[in-house]
């Protein structure tokens, strides 16, 4: 293995991460992720800490980028530039790529050129008919403005791109760096299956590439484009066509040596893809490419392993992960740990990340943690940021086979840092930031400096300068002192008697312990066993949650130790306490007829210390078994909403001093409020007022064994009904004497008013005779004509009506009164019948009065043309004589002039 170092030791031209010492922490630029909905992440502290305050919407593609001390200055998601404050950028909006490409972004800084970043950026694949906006660039400056302003914006480089996009470094002499991506095999203007290699110098974007011909065919390019950290290795996930590592020349920029590796498994679709610090291993998140519309449960996903050293690449494979997952992305980060994401659908996010936590590695021994990593309340999905991949290429100067970053000494060790024996090159060594300038070898013996306390900790670095005109190699080891924690005498641990049986014994949470025998410093661990030999040997440890009492006073042996084994060995004590506390009763009004509510527990504090003294602690848990062993997941808030229904049992633990006094069961119980329902909505009749009107709820589900009051507002009446004249909204609490639970009811009653009678619209002197009746109203109405007693009709228009007077009648449905008007239908008889028997013995028109067109003129002709008869239309009409005498059974004549204007000319009918 130390060969194969050295030989890539020798051919790692210009692919290092950190150039020179003011370089040192430029990993500083990969300090803070933005991507999924509201995602985020910050490595400053080392451990990532989840940020919340990102603009970020986005499937899949994200770039971001910080400063070189870490200081978020800005982020995308291919379309949307977003300021470090997370406002838009100036000119920020509209770039080419796609929140749904892979890699839709990358952001590299200009080398040599402060101020100045570049973000690349690739549109997604698109469908048949669709426009691909390819491969562009824009620039951001932050010489113009602080904050940042897009000054160039979506350059074309590519016409047509695969959803991939990396960059390395290409020269350490004057920090160029390539772009690398993929042309699309999709047969646009003839770019198939070619990488593009554009060198970013200080300079500017060389905007003519270097082309490599893939060696592969891709109809599908979807998934991850990386470089190894060293930047000699380009590994290319192509969903649907396979995984394919690849030799990349950082001096002239040409891929070479494509080969596909195989994907044991169902999962033969690769998406996201990473490498291990130390370039030696390759790790792949394969799925089984559903479609995107199938439901969660068909999609399904590994992680493999490759260790790219092995004379048979497709073999070394290792699975470290299979389970129900859509695709996702890897990415290295700050810490050397790689992340992916664990979305279980196309938009089926997760609010937590995977972690493979030692990547350098072989096999099961990079460590992969599923739901390691929690969001917040962001939520990842497919795509991470990716960088720069330099940034992450380190020297291991530890080769301790656990960390090559982290260190962990006791106090008093000696340790040397190394790396190994180049010929012709030159070695320096710092420590916090100050060069040893006596230290000129490969190797530094190290320990701890006098007077610090501990822990302590210091930062090496190592620069390897091979003297060929290629980049300086940059190793870090980050150093801590732990001390040996001192003996503590008398750790006891006193719990408390389970309620089954009272006999001395007990369960123990023994890391209850841990707190005694640390003296409370951090960094230390303690396992526990039942001898101290067992404890000073480190074997046979016991499982301290659940821990069972073997005798009521028992004593067990703890060995503390630090993350670098500093161990010292402490006995401890478990005593079981007999002593009772009171039960408790909490009641609490169900608000929503749930039989849920929040309770407050501390005020069962009182009931459960009863006339106890000293200082006690109480703290509720879900179970008893929960109190015994201070389980942290049963540990309830103060204000707790029960999870059963209406009556749920917790228990109360009482501490003192950290010696469990008693447990007790706390009874929460949710009672029910009154039951009852009021009307919707009623009325009160405006013609009624000012008499009083009486409202009745239903009140047949009350429980008549219980007392209530009743209060109605905004009357202030203490009634089961309610009389009033008011309308308006009214509310009704109902309370139970017993219990105190109420219960308030709404319901409107609404004025109602008589119609108003607006306007009748006559049709008459007409075969078919209309009235049209408008009128207004807040009520519900109907209509009836000449009857108050009906029928009514919800129709307002009445046809066929008779000449003469007519009376409408408009009811309210809500009993407040009728309103009534004649109206007038003026029409002509066809025959009459002077026969002196009271039935048809006079013509005149029909429908006038003195109030109704009195001033009409009618005359009658015989068929001659002759004047009969002037008729007054008031009168009761023409008897059928003329001169005294009966005129014979004929057919007649009338010409009528209404007082209107109209005029009517026709005949009728005088029978004998």
């Amino acid at each position: 293995m130390k060969f194969k170092r050295l030989r890539f030791a020798f051919s790692l031209v210009c692919a290092c991460m950190l150039l020179v010492c003011s370089d040192a922490f430029a990993q500083g630029q990969a300090n803070n992720w933005y991507f999924g909905y509201g995602a985020g992440l910050n490595f400053s502290t080392g451990s990532p800490r989840p940020l919340t305050d990102g603009s970020l919407y986005t499937l899949e593609g994200c770039a971001s980028i910080s400063s070189e001390n870490g200081n978020l200055l800005f982020y995308t998601d291919g379309i949307t530039v977003y300021r470090a404050d997370h406002s838009i950028m100036p000119n920020g909006n509209g770039l080419l790529g796609d929140p749904s490409s892979t890699q839709s972004a990358i952001i590299i800084s200009q080398p040599d050129t402060p101020g100045i970043y570049y973000i690349f950026t690739v549109d997604t694949v698109t469908q048949e008919g669709e426009v691909n906006e390819g491969v562009n660039y824009t620039v951001v400056d932050f010489n113009q403005d602080p904050e940042g302003v897009v000054t160039q914006k979506n350059v074309n480089l590519l016409a047509y791109g695969a959803e991939k996009l990396s960059a390395v470094i290409k020269s350490c002499t004057d920090n160029s760096v390539w772009i690398v991506m993929l042309s699309s095999s999709n047969g646009n203007q003839g770019l198939l299956d070619t990488f593009y290699a554009y060198e970013l110098s200080r300079n500017g974007l060389r905007t003519t590439p270097v082309r490599s011909a893939a060696g592969f065919s891709v109809e599908d390019p979807r998934g991850n484009l990386k470089f190894s950290p060293d930047g000699t290795q380009l590994a290319c996930a192509n969903s649907a066509e396979g995984l394919y590592l690849a030799d990349f020349n950082s001096l002239t920029g040409r891929v070479s040596n494509s080969r596909r590796l195989v994907i044991d498994g169902f999962n033969y679709a690769p998406y996201g893809v990473e490498f291990s610090p130390n370039n030696r291993f390759l790790y792949c998140h394969s799925s089984n490419n559903e479609s995107a519309r199938e439901p969660a449960s068909s999609h399904f996903s590994s992680l493999i392993q490759y260790d790219t050293q092995a004379a048979d690449i497709s073999a070394s494979q290792v699975l470290l992960d299979q389970q129900n997952l859509y695709r996702g992305s890897l990415q290295l980060a700050p810490d050397g740990k790689i992340y992916r994401t664990l979305s279980r659908g196309y938009q089926e996010g997760s609010t937590y990340l995977g972690v493979i936590d030692a990547p350098n590695e072989a096999g099961t021994a990079a460590i992969y943690r599923d739901r390691a990593i929690f969001l917040d309340t962001g939520i990842s999905h497919q795509g991470l940021p990716p960088f720069n991949q330099s940034l992450f290429n380190e020297l291991d100067i530890i080769q301790n086979d656990v960390s090559s970053r982290q260190l962990a000494l006791c106090d008093g060790d000696v340790y040397t840092l190394q790396y190994e024996p180049v010929m012709g090159a030159t070695y320096s060594w710092f420590r916090n930031d100050n060069e040893l300038r006596s230290a000129t070898d490969y190797r530094l013996t190290i320990r701890q400096p006098a007077g610090v306390s501990l822990p302590y900790t210091e930062t090496y670095r190592f620069v390897l300068d091979l003297n060929d005109g290629s980049c300086e190699k940059v190793g870090i080891a980050e150093v801590t002192y732990y001390p040996y924690q001192r003996a503590v005498p008398n750790v006891r641990l006193v719990q408390c008697e389970d309620s089954e049986t009272a006999d001395g014994f007990s369960i123990f949470n023994l890391d209850q312990a841990n707190d005694q025998l640390t003296d409370g410093l951090d960094g230390f661990d303690v396992t526990y066993h039942y001898t101290q030999s067992d404890a000073t040997n480190d074997r046979n440890p016991i499982d301290p949650f659940g821990y069972e009492n073997t005798a009521p006073t028992e004593v067990l042996w703890a060995r503390i130790f630090s993350p670098a084994g500093c161990a010292t060995v402490n006995s401890l004590t478990l005593e079981v306490s007999s002593t009772q506390a009171s039960n408790a009763l909490i009641e609490q009004c169900d608000l929503d007829d749930t039989g849920f509510a929040e309770f407050d527990l501390s005020l069962a504090d009182d009931q459960v210390l009863g006339t106890s003294s000293g200082t006690l602690d109480v703290n509720y848990y879900l179970s008893e078994r929960g109190a015994l062993l201070e389980d942290e997941d049963e540990l309830l808030p103060v204000l707790y909403t029960n999870s059963v229904a209406y009556e749920q049992e917790v228990f109360a633990r009482v501490e003192n001093n950290n010696a469990c006094f008693a447990i007790s069961p706390v009874n929460l119980q949710v009672l029910a409020r009154p039951q009852f329902s009021l009307p919707q909505s009623q009325f009160y009749c405006a013609t009624n007022f000012p008499a009083l009107q009486t409202f009745s709820p239903d009140y047949s589900e009350l429980d008549p064994s219980q007392n209530y009051s009743y209060e109605w507002m905004p009357e202030g009446q203490t009634t089961p009904e309610l009389s009033t004249n008011l309308t308006g909204e009214h509310t009704l609490r109902v309370t139970n004497l017993a219990t105190g639970c109420f219960r308030e009811e709404s319901f409107l009653i609404e004025e109602k008013e008589l119609a108003t009678i607006d306007n009748i619209e006559v049709t008459d002197a007409t075969e078919n005779n209309i009235a049209i009746i408008s009128f207004s109203g807040n009520g519900e109405y109907e209509l009836a004509l000449d009857d108050p007693l009906g029928p009514y009709q919800e129709d307002s228009t009445f046809e066929g009506l008779q000449p003469g007077f007519h009376t409408v009648y408009i009811r309210s449905k809500e009993g407040c009164g009728i309103v009534e008007q004649e109206f007038s239908i003026i029409g002509f008889p066809k025959f009459f019948t002077p026969n002196g028997d009271g039935y048809h013995d006079y013509w005149n028109v029909k429908g006038i009065s003195d109030l109704v067109q009195s001033g009409t003129s009618v005359r009658v002709f015989n068929r001659f043309g002759k004047l009969i008869k002037e008729l007054d239309p008031t009168s009761s009409g023409w008897d059928g004589t003329f001169g005294g005498e009966n005129l014979p059974a004929d057919d007649y004549w009338f010409r009528i002039l209404l007082e209107d204007g109209r005029e009517f000319k026709s005949h009728f009918t005088l029978k004998r």
